[in-house]
């Protein structure tokens, strides 16, 4: 059985770039095992379902390690446990093939080049991030290129909806329930909470 493993960010749109250079080697896949996480996210459960279900004389084709391993540690588990297994694992974009004798030397290094390029992308992008905290306490403007800041705007006690305090008054004196006031809100319990919190 010939198999393909495929892991996006959940801040992704899709596949597409991995499916393209899988699909350049003409290989008909027997299975497709798509992941939709982050990579040092340890929920995987295509990856373990795939794991499961590879036997001796399998091939498991991947884009890069990068979407193996979510560091060298784990890279190099899960392809000791596929090796011991009789798998074959070929990794394209680093062109390692398990068949070969130098397939562990090449792990090791694009292995440790892979991680020092996720912590330098992840030192960087917080670098970023504190500039532009800084620019934005400095003068209030807000230099992305999308003009709108991360996460959610902070909110106040003016920005809860108008009949808020209407149906609070009714939920405390326990005319209605939480669940009913946010239905009457048109707001999900979570948002509920939050304003709650807020104004009390």
């Amino acid at each position: 059985m010939i198999v393909s493993y495929l892991r996006i960010s959940t801040l992704t749109k899709g596949v597409e770039r991995q499916e393209y250079l899988l699909d350049k080697l003409g290989i008909k896949f027997d299975k497709k095992y798509i992941d939709k996480c982050t990579g040092k996210s340890k929920e995987r459960p295509q990856l373990i379902k795939m794991m499961n279900n590879l036997k001796e004389g399998d091939t498991l084709y991947c884009e890069s390690i990068s979407r193996l391993g979510r560091n060298l540690k784990d890279l190099i588990e899960i392809i000791e446990v596929l090796v011991n297994k009789g798998v074959r694992v070929v990794l394209l974009k680093e062109g390692i093939d398990t068949i070969t004798t130098t397939y562990k030397l090449l792990l090791g290094i694009f292995g440790a080049v892979s991680e020092m390029e996720r912590d330098t992308v992840k030192e960087n992008t917080l670098q970023s991030i504190e500039r532009l905290k800084e620019i934005k306490t400095n003068t209030g403007e807000v230099a992305t290129k999308s003009g709108k800041w991360f996460g959610r705007d902070e909110k106040t006690i003016e920005d809860l909806p108008k009949d808020f305090y209407k149906y609070y008054k009714k939920m405390i004196n326990k005319e209605i329930s939480k669940v009913e006031m946010s239905k009457l809100l048109g707001c999900s319990r979570a948002t509920l909470y939050r304003w709650l919190k807020l104004y009390e």
